[in-house]
């Protein structure tokens, strides 16, 4: 299966080790070395100062440094390993060209950063085109193909629309997307104008999906790949899943594909620690499974069918809209 390629032995620990020396220069800048010298990190330590106030980012770094065998978690409590403590030692070395040289690592990889954000849009929206048309696609065209939609497609967080075009041309439906980043919206226009040779009716429009315009008509299935956990904190995100139910009268399936923390953390692999890690550092803590389906009860659907995908910890949810608005 494609899920065997996010646990190969030799480029995982490679992939992994990339976020270590990340976490090994924040856990220095956050003193956390110094404190796990002295002593263990309790759940109740980090939830009192000096470490609340970053208390996400804290449990990021830590994690991460777990997976290299720095920090050991037991019961309720982080500690240092020797190699941890030794390693604490070495982090003016990390410093040094992760830290001081930080622009000049940065700026070898293309794209323009998002001033809001801080994330290069066009880079996540082309990396995540290209990962979805090798492990994902194929199984999101079927599944929406066997929803046997009859009307619009409408893709929220469509990136360059690469997708939504396949799912236009096997189903044969007209598509609508929608993403956020003014980057994506440019590459985009190269689908768009691929669509239009093919004769596929295919709209892409920059804009956020928690805050489209309501009565989009005409459409029949919404989708929404990878994004989800974005929407924070919860009752937010039940909030604006049940506001589709306004915008979109007359769509019968939502279907949603995501990511959830990871249930291994302890065997690396290509996809979760980069997912944890960056989003600890957003502040955003991923949510379980369980968090999943209990939102998407709360915000008024019934959850049809459940698929686990080729990426680690990933799942396809066909949601069904409830009969009256929130």
């Amino acid at each position: 299966m494609a899920s065997v390629e996010f646990k190969h032995p030799r480029i995982a620990p490679v992939f992994t080790g990339a976020f270590a020396a990340h976490a090994t220069v924040l856990a220095d800048d956050l003193g956390l070395f110094r404190a796990l010298a002295d002593t263990a990190l309790t759940d109740h330590d980090l939830d009192r100062p000096p470490w609340v106030e970053n208390r996400i980012r804290i449990e990021g770094v830590l994690n991460t440094l777990c997976r290299i065998d720095a920090v050991r978690r037991t019961a309720d409590a982080y500690r240092l390993t020797d190699f941890g403590l030794e390693l604490g030692r070495q982090a003016p070395v990390f410093r040094l060209w992760l830290g001081g040289y930080a622009s000049v690592l940065a700026d070898q990889i293309s794209g323009a950063v998002d001033p809001r954000s801080g994330v290069r849009g066009g880079v996540v929206a082309e990396s995540s085109s290209q990962i979805g048309s090798r492990y994902i696609d194929e199984t999101f065209i079927q599944l929406v193909d066997s929803l046997q939609p009859a009307g619009r497609i409408c893709d929220l967080g469509c990136g360059t629309g690469r997708r939504l075009l396949k799912i236009c041309r096997e189903t044969g439906q007209p598509g609508l997307g929608y993403d956020i980043s003014a980057d994506a919206i440019r590459a985009a226009q190269a689908t768009v104008a691929e669509a239009r040779g093919l004769g596929i009716d295919l709209e892409i429009n920059q804009g956020d999906a928690t805050t489209l315009p309501r009565n989009v008509s005409g459409v029949d299935i919404v989708t929404q790949a990878f994004m989800t956990h974005h929407i924070a904190p919860d009752d937010y995100c039940t909030a604006v899943l049940a506001s589709y139910r306004v915008r979109f009268p007359g769509a019968r399936y939502l279907v949603v594909f995501d990511t959830v923390s990871s249930s291994d953390p302890e065997h690396p692999e290509l996809f979760a620690p980069g997912f944890d890690y960056i989003h600890a550092l957003q502040n955003m803590e991923p949510r379980s499974r369980a968090d999943a389906l209990r939102i998407f009860d709360e915000a008024g659907y019934s959850c049809q069918q459940e698929l686990e995908l080729a990426v680690p910890n990933s799942y396809a949810w066909v949601l069904k809209f409830g009969s009256d608005g929130p």
